[in-house]
């Protein structure tokens, strides 16, 4: 066995990983692999966590009494992991051996949530919250599983007092920051969205190489002085969130200052377009700034609070790529009817992917509208799209032509006649751009996009489909086939 206090190195791995090779291996040689690997993961490395996992329920499998802890173990790192199925087992033994096992209540909890049974989950963390009475932690999960059923003022009375109990809680005051903004009260939801930053170390490579070189800006003169805005977070968040920097601009030139966008991906050249001509876009840290703060920071430091007037298309497409794809349409279009894009799930690595995506057996009443030809706009979903083609739907996929990534994406958004899409980057783009778009959201869906009503200020060209209840997509998918068949018969 390993010491537990000496810490491990990838040198400490050979011999352990030469142990478990032998034909003789225990579950001791098994369980020490497994526990060198998490230390060294140190909860960052995705890939020596699992590898740390199947190590783990290797030694459980050959002697389940080798270590007394090691079931907790695999049920906290199997929800590290997202691994439900080995969550829901390991608790399962765990509360058979302890009902008030509360930490197995809470995994377990996050598990069956999974599969949409917040009534379990809900019992299971109140349960929790029974065992440990004013514990933050049970308390907190418990606040998210009800914001997940659209209870949101009583999510956000339980947050409150999870921030009563431990005030520095940094992710309860974003979780309660999100439920602010999203009921339009921006003055004190992005005043607590500040709390990321805390985090922000472990998300953010430009946030902390900033932090070490210059102030983080909260809001003092730009006079003389040069502020770097860094992007942050996903594509939708910077896509969201840059309609801010030609009025930040406009606050630095009256003040006698400088700012600088800091962004290197995928949106670049959509960006450059937008800019105005005294902000310069930064690849790296060519710069040495006297502040820094995340673009997500910027409507809290120039006060907007009201969301009104913001819902006009701000990006644009290259006139060459839009001409481009013009013509490429055209070539592969042969009907009048409407052209379509069409968005259904997302990158399942984002945390509410299975909540925000249309199942693909569910899609059927929007491919059965006739005289529409659909664009598949999420790469590497070829073999979805022949399966349609075989059944006589007319969907074309171009994303091997999307060579420039989002510039040629918007390039041939701005020649559709509607976006059908999910909350993804799509819906923030084709939003930008003023391109007519139907988007179906999941019944509470990102704070972007509010609570209840049917358009959003942040895009003047955005619908809103929301699901009625959880998982309630034959509703959405009902509502937007009539706009498709309106769609169809203004083409006659």
């Amino acid at each position: 066995m390993i010491d537990p206090n000496t810490p491990a190195t990838g040198d400490a791995l050979t011999p352990l990983r030469a142990r478990v090779a032998t034909p003789q291996a225990g579950a001791a040689d098994w369980l020490a692999l497994g526990q060198a690997l998490l230390q060294m993961a140190a909860g960052r490395n995705r890939e020596q966590q699992r590898e740390a996992l199947a190590a783990l329920v290797q030694a459980y499998q050959l002697d389940p009494s080798c270590d007394p802890t090691l079931l907790h173990t695999l049920a906290q790192t199997g929800f590290v992991l997202r691994d439900w199925p080995l969550v829901e087992s390991a608790t399962a033994l765990l509360l058979a051996r302890d009902a008030e096992d509360a930490n197995a209540l809470v995994w377990r909890a996050a598990a069956v949530q999974q599969g949409d049974d917040f009534d379990a989950a809900e019992r299971l963390l109140r349960e929790a919250v029974r065992v440990v009475p004013g514990n933050p932690v049970a308390l907190h999960k418990l606040a998210l599983c009800i914001k997940e059923q659209a209870r949101f003022a009583e999510a956000e009375a339980l947050l409150r007092r999870v921030l009563e109990l431990s005030p520095n809680n940094a992710h309860a005051m974003f979780d309660l920051s999100e439920l602010e903004i999203r009921s339009g009260r921006y003055a004190d939801g992005w005043a607590h969205y500040e709390s990321r930053i805390v985090f922000g170390d472990d998300l953010n490579n430009a946030h902390r190489a900033l932090g070490e070189i210059s102030a983080y800006w909260q809001g003092e003169s730009l006079a003389g002085k040069t502020l770097v805005v860094y992007g942050e977070q996903g594509n939708g968040d910077c896509l969201w969130a840059v309609r801010f920097l030609p009025l930040l601009a406009e606050r630095a030139r009256r003040e006698g200052g400088r700012v600088i966008f800091g962004h290197d991906g995928p949106l670049r050249h959509l960006f450059e377009r937008m800019l105005p001509a005294d902000v310069t876009l930064e690849t790296g840290l060519e710069t040495r700034p006297d502040f820094h703060c995340g673009l997500m920071s910027v409507p809290l430091r120039l006060g907007v609070f009201d969301s009104a007037g913001w819902g006009r298309a701000y990006l644009s497409a290259d006139p060459a790529r839009a001409e481009a794809w013009r013509a490429l349409v055209a070539q592969t279009v042969a009907t009048r009817g409407p052209k379509v894009g069409l968005v259904w799930n997302g990158n399942p690595q984002h945390i509410r992917d299975v909540r925000r995506s249309v199942p693909v057996d569910q899609l059927e009443p929007l491919l059965t509208v006739p005289g529409i030809t659909y664009f598949a706009l999420s790469p590497g979903r070829s073999a979805t799209v022949e399966q349609w083609r075989a059944h006589g739907i007319q969907i074309v996929d171009p994303t091997q032509h999307f060579a420039a990534g989002f510039d040629d994406v918007a390039g041939l958004l701005v020649n559709l006649d509607l976006v059908v899409t999910i909350d993804s980057g799509p819906a923030h783009l084709a939003g930008a751009l003023g391109v007519p778009t139907c988007l179906m959201i999941d019944h509470v869906s990102a704070w972007f996009w509010g609570n209840q009503t049917q358009r959003t200020p942040w895009y003047d060209s955005v619908e809103l489909f929301r699901q009625p209840a959880i998982g309630a997509w034959a509703p959405v998918l009902a509502s937007v086939r009539e706009r498709l068949v309106a769609l169809r018969h203004m083409f006659g």
